[in-house]
């Protein structure tokens, strides 16, 4: 009998904060190693699994086809999530153990049969709540050892899965988008992915570590393929850990195969701790002054992977990666003029990378480089720009801007009384929008302002900037911290908003942009 996993969902796994990421002083204690399966591997190995991923959804078409010919309608996503559920949740559970005959079981439990008083029949589809009651059943039936509890928890999961999904691609047309990081991509959606919508995903993230790091993101895409199996392996699925992170002093972590692993929120997480270690000069000594992914590579494949540990073909295998998919195209820094990956609803481009000396608006003053004042004055002059350049506002407009934001001279948490008699202002938490910017107190503290990116039904995004230690860096760009972070309506109203890390009080909204 198959054994059940651990339960899990990564998709609840809570948000890390960046400032519960280590101290430099810490990582030179961790040292990074890759998972130990990677030397068994070959790139070889990855079309056998490609091959068993084309049989199922070839079996998932002829299933589809069938039906369709019986006028019989059904959701290919409830299969394909029910699939993944399976893999999840029973040890060995694989591409060929959903056959067709499984595809058909769960076809008909999405149907309601009605017959007619002429004797004739049709099929009608189940609601979610009603396909949620069968899947128990189906689950038990192909392991009976399954708690009902556990059969009813992965009915839950199933649809779960498709939200969580969806929010990255178009599932039941597998198109893919070059711009899909959300900033909270679970590893759960790699698992039904192919090749090509996998590096599509973590590219864009890795577009943007790279940005700010200067870890190639070419590497760092090659590397998660060749450390998770394209985000399929247990340790990617179980921790959004792509890249074999052993735990040392994480606070989240996860003992698989007789070692503790590193849990990261989100694959970004994942990616920006992998570049921070690379980053890490007394880890990997010039690593950072390569001109090239290749180079880079050569700096650290024999510390990454020692060949005395039988890696003796590791720097090879990523390197055949790198030229077999064309991963260097990724190896592109984003700034404003560049098309960046994640837009919004609102009318210009959310920032998601840390401002350089390439953005315009970010070069009109200096003198306060890195604090948090510096940054909103500028991002909201560069949404001026951008809004000017599409038409939207005059140029005029986005001058006028520009001379009000530019004419406040106050400490953060002082912004509103500053702003009131030069642009519009609210101390009303419930005129959260789009453009504004927010303002904290902090008592004995110079407070705190971020900007509002966008703001829907469901969710809100801010972008903010600071200094390292607090000081303005005016000849030196590299002390900037940029964080950009979306959260839920409630989470904004209930803690962030209200009460910005725990010691900053809300003050109000200005509005630079009305």
């Amino acid at each position: 009998m198959k054994k059940e996993k651990d339960k899990y969902k990564n998709w609840q796994l809570k948000l890390i904060t960046i400032g519960s990421l280590f101290s430099v002083f810490l990582i030179l204690l961790v040292p990074f190693f890759h998972n130990f399966k990677t030397e068994t591997k070959s790139v070889e190995s990855y079309v056998a699994l490609g091959s068993a991923e084309e049989k199922y959804y070839d079996r998932l078409e002829e299933v589809s086809n069938e039906y369709r010919n019986e006028e019989k309608d059904f959701s290919r996503e409830v299969i394909t999530a029910t699939f993944t559920i399976l893999k999840l949740s029973i040890e060995d559970f694989d591409f060929g153990d959903m056959t067709k005959g499984r595809m058909r079981e769960v076809a008909d439990l999405m149907l309601d049969q009605v017959n007619h008083e002429d004797g004739t029949i049709t099929f009608t589809p189940k609601t979610e709540d009603g396909v949620k009651d069968a899947l128990p059943g189906y689950f038990k039936g192909i392991d009976s050892s399954l708690s009902d509890a556990t059969c009813d928890r992965m009915a839950e999961d199933v649809y779960d899965y498709i939200e969580s999904y969806e929010a990255l691609i178009n599932f039941g047309q597998g198109e893919t988008d070059p711009c899909i990081s959300t900033g909270n991509t679970q590893a759960l959606v790699f698992l039904n992915m192919t090749e090509e919508q996998f590096i599509a995903t973590i590219g864009p993230i890795a577009q943007a570590d790279y940005s700010r790091t200067g870890v190639f993101a070419s590497l760092t895409i090659a590397q998660a393929i060749l450390e998770s199996g394209w985000g399929k392996s247990e340790l990617a699925q179980k921790a959004n850990n792509l890249f074999g992170i052993t735990c040392g002093s994480w606070d989240n972590c996860i003992t698989l195969w007789g070692r503790g692993w590193r849990v990261f929120a989100n694959v970004e997480e994942g990616v920006q701790n992998h570049s921070e270690i690379i980053s890490n000069d007394s880890i990997y000594p010039g690593a950072l002054s390569a001109t090239s992914s290749k180079e880079q590579l050569n700096l650290i494949a024999d510390i990454y992977a020692p060949p005395s540990d039988g890696n003796h073909n590791y720097r090879g295998l990523v390197t055949q990666l790198m030229n077999q998919y064309d991963l260097e195209k990724w190896d592109v820094p984003i700034n404003t003029n560049s098309d960046l990956c994640y837009t919004g609803a609102t009318e210009w481009t959310i920032r998601t990378v840390a401002p350089t000396a390439n953005d315009p608006a970010f070069t009109v003053k200096s003198d306060n480089r890195g604090q948090c004042v510096w940054y909103v004055q500028a991002r909201v002059y560069e949404v001026a720009l951008e809004l000017a350049e599409k038409g939207i506002i005059e140029s005029t407009q986005a001058d006028l801007i520009r001379s009000k934001i530019y004419s406040v001279y106050a400490n953060a948490g002082d912004w509103i009384g500053a702003s009131q008699n030069i642009m519009p202002t609210s101390t009303n938490i419930n005129d959260l929008r789009a453009g504004a910017i927010i303002v904290w107190t902090k008592s004995g503290g110079y407070g705190h302002v971020a900007f509002v990116e966008e703001v829907t039904s469901d969710s809100v995004t801010i972008t903010e900037g600071w200094a390292t230690n607090t000081t303005s860096c005016p000849s030196n760009w590299n002390c900037i911290n940029f964080n950009n972070k979306t959260m839920s309506i409630d989470e904004f109203y209930n803690s962030y908003g209200p009460h910005y890390t725990g010691n900053y009080n809300f003050s109000g909204y200005v509005f630079p942009l009305e």
